[in-house]
């Protein structure tokens, strides 16, 4: 259910509600609110956050209590209730909503009591819906480089709306991210678990290096019992053949980001001993982020997912465009924001950023008395520009981007280093293999027809800015379990993103706190 619809389909609730509170004596409504008012007048006991929701909520009320009676839990409460209790199937920690308190049978006639029990159920539900709708905040700021915008949408409203009509169950339910990763991830969460629950896959001691071709039984035998954990085609009772073995192998590193080559090597073993519980903790972290992103999203926009270093131009649920990309390095991160693409520039100078300057540009400068004539770099007013031509960093063609990071997409002269797997090698901005198909799609909505146009303003070799029909959204998120047709996809953590956000959700200092003994990996099969 996308969430402007819920807004649309809870509004006219308010007047069902509006009637049914008016429809009290005035010493009934007065006899139920005023406890209510009194605690929220305190604030007693509302995390300071959740403050102004919880008055909203009530004053749509005019403040009777919503979930419970003198004899407990009324039906809207159970039905929130049963929601809540689930919430551990979203990767939520159940503890951040109170349940074992709140399922605690509670029958009392003192309305001051009754009031709070009801105003604790009630801040508990509203974290969830927010939870849900736009992740936890103390996460989402684990990183500083992190700029997604929150839905805006008012929760304390919706919920008072939706349970005038007795529909909570729907409306929490509907918070669920209707992007298409997150269910997959869902379900595969709960696959994960289960298998870490019964134990986990066999480990698979280390060797070396192999193919299956020339593996022996008993290695063949033991690398087919653990690979049957995620490839149905290698569970059956019968010993797979070393052929059948073989492309089980290279399904298996292309799953994980490895070069699918078919040798088994230390880094498709690192990747083999990933622990079931571990990968559940990977899953869940990735589910956590797709809350941070707009949970219904527009029908044409470009997605980059940094881990995957790869990007696709979307339109209408389809993948019209792919591409490898280059993403930043480990210490020169990528960051995860969404933004506009609001042109393009053809033959574009390149002003160095102040920070590679210092670091890079000018202590080459000062070894080399020729390094700057030898790259077109001229020094002006203070500044760095690498002038338009064959050897231009941003090569020939840069898609202007509205982000705060300056961050933007563009081509590059060393073409030959997207067809490295590991291709996080830039300084932060993002550089694209199908850099014209792509400027073409903003140019004229395709990915072929604004080639010549572009290809033209490329020849004059003077800096030519074309303007696009309309903003594309942009963007770029850091994926590292995403579903495929291929199966459910695993890459590297390369920012150490992962380890931070998992530490914090399993409330450790550190990722090797959460998860003892874990050793890193290699991108190398």
């Amino acid at each position: 259910m996308r969430i402007r619809s819920k807004v649309l389909k809870f509004a006219p609730i308010f007047i069902v509600a509006a009637f049914v509170l008016a429809s009290l004596s005035p010493c009934d409504a007065a006899s139920q609110s005023a406890p209510l008012e009194s605690t929220l007048q305190s604030a007693s006991g509302i995390a300071p956050s959740q403050i102004d929701s919880v008055r909203k909520f009530y004053a749509a009320r005019q403040n009777v209590p919503a979930w419970y009676d003198t004899s407990g839990l009324n039906a809207d409460g159970r039905a929130a209730l049963a929601v809540l209790s689930r919430a551990s199937e979203d990767a939520l920690d159940p503890a951040r909503y109170e349940l074992e308190n709140l399922s605690r049978p509670f029958a009392t006639n003192d309305a001051a009591a009754l009031a709070y029990r009801d105003l604790t159920f009630t801040e508990s539900v509203l974290r969830y819906a927010s939870d849900m709708l736009d992740g936890q905040p103390a996460l989402k700021h684990i990183d500083s480089d992190i700029d997604l915008p929150l839905s805006g949408y008012d929760l304390a409203s919706g919920a008072a709306a939706a349970l005038a009509s007795h529909k909570i169950s729907e409306f929490l339910w509907g918070l669920e991210p209707q992007v298409p990763q997150y269910a997959p991830l869902k379900a595969a969460l709960a696959q994960y678990r289960s298998v870490a629950a019964k134990g986990g896959w066999p480990n698979f001691a280390a060797r070396k290096a192999f193919a299956a071709a020339s593996a022996t039984p008993q290695t063949l035998a033991e690398l087919q019992a653990r690979l049957a954990y995620e490839d149905l085609a290698v569970a059956g009772p019968m010993p797979a053949s070393a052929e059948e073995m073989d492309a089980a192998v290279r399904r298996f590193q292309a799953r994980n980001g490895l070069d699918a080559e078919g040798r088994v090597g230390p880094g498709t073993i690192a990747q083999l001993n990933v622990t079931a519980s571990e990968r559940a903790a990977e899953i869940a972290a990735n589910m956590e982020r797709l809350r941070w992103l707009p949970h219904q999203f527009e029908n044409a926009y470009v997605q980059v997912n940094v881990p995957d270093a790869s990007l696709a131009v979307i339109e209408n649920g389809a993948a019209v465009l792919t591409s490898r990309v280059i993403a930043g390095r480990p210490h020169d991160r990528t960051p995860i924001f969404r933004a506009e693409i609001t042109g393009i520039v053809a033959n574009p100078p390149w002003i160095v950023p102040a920070v590679i300057a210092r670091r890079e540009i000018a202590p080459k400068a000062a070894a080399n008395p020729d390094y700057l004539a030898r790259n077109h770099i001229v020094l002006e007013n203070g500044q760095y520009r690498q002038i338009p031509g064959d050897d231009n960093a941003l090569g020939y063609l840069k898609l202007n981007v509205s982000d705060r990071f300056s961050v933007y997409l563009h081509d590059t002269p060393a073409r030959s280093l997207f067809a490295r797997p590991y291709r996080f090698l830039s300084h932060g901005c993002i550089r694209v293999q199908q850099i014209k198909p792509l400027a073409s799609y903003a140019l004229n909505g395709d990915t072929a027809s604004g080639i010549d146009r572009l290809e033209a303003a490329i020849a004059t070799t003077q800096t030519t800015h074309l303007e696009i029909k309309a903003p594309i959204p942009l963007y770029v998120v850091y994926l590292t379990a995403f579903p495929s047709s291929d199966g459910l996809q695993f890459r590297p953590d390369i920012y150490g993103r992962d380890k931070r956000l998992i530490a914090a959700m399993f409330g450790a200092t550190s990722y090797t706190q959460a998860f003892p003994g874990v050793k890193g990996c290699t991108h190398k099969a």
